[in-house]
């Protein structure tokens, strides 16, 4: 499906479904990351997604759940060998993890250095096939490029296989911008939007979505405690 169909009223605004309750951030400690999984629970929230450090404890405690776990690679610079990247994507896959975000290189697509970059990216889909994840999402922090940078990005991740594509803010530790939301909102490219940033409200939520973001990893998950409320006002 197309992103303007999306648009035209084939999701619905359900806040639960669309949040994935983060706990990656720095110095996040195990019982943190308990915290962030009874309270996803507590929400209706089914997504969550943890540092891979603690995917064997929590993966064990979460079993039976129904709590669907994701995780981050090469978080938050990208900077490490595509081999490493491997690593986490294959223990990532032993303990049942379906879809992880993805840093690439970034830094190789700003030197121009395309080929290296695409490079990765190829070695990152055919391997991520072979350990059986079934889900990998590129993330590309939105500071880092221009608008036409972003628009390049997205068509070359397309081209390289992935259907989905995360624009982050900050690496996710700050909400973003109306400028940010606007770019978001042109993007046309046929690939499925998610966003990694801070939530202030329910309405920083809906603005995201209704600029065509269909999914947000955050740890501003609690927001969804504000639904019964709106609902209510």
């Amino acid at each position: 499906m197309g992103r303007d169909a999306g648009r035209q009223g084939a999701w619905v605004f359900k806040p639960a479904e669309i949040i994935v309750a983060s706990g990656v951030r720095p110095g996040v400690k195990l019982s943190d990351i308990y915290e962030v999984c009874t309270e996803a629970l507590k929400h209706g929230i089914r997504d969550v997604c943890i540092p891979s450090v603690y995917l064997g404890e929590a993966a064990t405690v979460l079993e039976n759940t129904g709590l669907k776990l994701s995780t981050m690679i090469s978080f938050p610079t990208g900077l490490a060998p595509v081999e490493l990247k491997m690593m986490e994507a294959r223990l990532a896959s032993e303990h049942g993890v379906e879809e992880v975000y993805f840093y690439p290189n970034l830094g190789n697509y700003l030197d121009s250095r395309v080929v290296e970059f695409e490079s990765e990216l190829s070695r990152i889909t055919e391997g991520s096939q072979l350990v059986g994840l079934k889900n990998v999402k590129p993330v590309v922090e939105m500071d880092l490029v221009s608008e036409k940078q972003l628009r390049e990005l997205t068509s070359i991740f397309e081209t390289s296989g992935f259907d989905t594509v995360v624009f982050s803010a900050g690496f996710g530790l700050r909400n973003m911008s109306l400028k940010e939301l606007r770019i978001i909102g042109t993007v046309e490219q046929d690939v499925m939007v998610e966003a990694h940033c801070r939530l202030g409200s329910l309405r920083d939520l809906r603005n995201l979505f209704e600029n065509g973001v269909r999914k947000v990893c955050t740890v501003d998950y609690r927001v969804v405690s504000e639904e019964g409320s709106e609902k209510t006002a």
